[in-house]
């Protein structure tokens, strides 16, 4: 089987969720998102996240799994208790998207430009751009590059911290909430494996 056709057979995907008579299909095939019959090609899918919600109420509270995909104006959810069915459309999400929203965020960092996250976190070739929120006035800008800082997951979230400060939260994501959050997370695992951690984008070397 050619590279092509394990990637075709890779991101095949069918789904019917919801209850009748509100019921909603997702397809997934090379040429796009097939939504309730209208097809979104991947071309102009830029963004994706997912990630559990809990859900208060009773004794105990649900989680529940929301995986999201979307175009420049419009996004599109599927909200699951199932787990087995949220692991298996999330890795389709990957799989169908992953590497060139990856490569996508490479290009852009190489060009200059930062990718906001959210308002107090945005990513930079070099590093991260930290503004915390004030009760009066602009925040300000506080730039750190990767050489200085690390990052974990931690109940959901990519939180960063100075490695002098292991302790001191500089910033955080929620990977549920924030869009290509997954890429980034896949983008830093590379900058972990690399030994010259001055630029993000030299990273791109290392895709498969």
């Amino acid at each position: 089987m050619d590279k092509q056709k394990s990637w075709n057979h890779e991101i095949d995907f069918h789904c019917t969720f919801g209850v009748w008579p509100f019921r909603k299909s997702l397809d997934i095939h090379p040429s796009g998102f097939v939504w309730c019959g209208e097809l979104i090609p991947l071309r102009s899918i830029t963004r994706v996240r997912w990630g559990y919600d809990q859900v208060r109420g009773g004794v105990f509270p649900k989680r529940v799994g929301v995986a999201t995909f979307g175009t420049a104006d419009r996004e599109f959810t599927i909200r699951t208790k199932q787990k087995d069915f949220y692991d298996i459309l999330t890795n389709k999400y990957w799989r169908a998207l992953g590497r060139r929203l990856l490569s996508s965020m490479f290009d852009t960092l190489k060009r200059g430009e930062r990718i906001v996250f959210t308002d107090e976190l945005a990513v930079e070739d070099k590093g991260i751009i930290v503004r915390k929120k004030q009760m009066f006035g602009s925040a300000p800008e506080a730039s750190y590059i990767w050489e200085d800082i690390g990052w974990a997951v931690v109940n959901g979230t990519l939180c960063f911290v100075p490695l002098s400060e292991p302790d001191n939260i500089l910033a955080g994501a929620s990977f549920i909430w924030s869009d290509n959050l997954h890429v980034l997370d896949v983008a830093l695992s590379m900058l972990g494996q690399s030994e010259d951690k001055r630029r993000l984008s030299a990273c791109a070397s290392m895709q498969d």
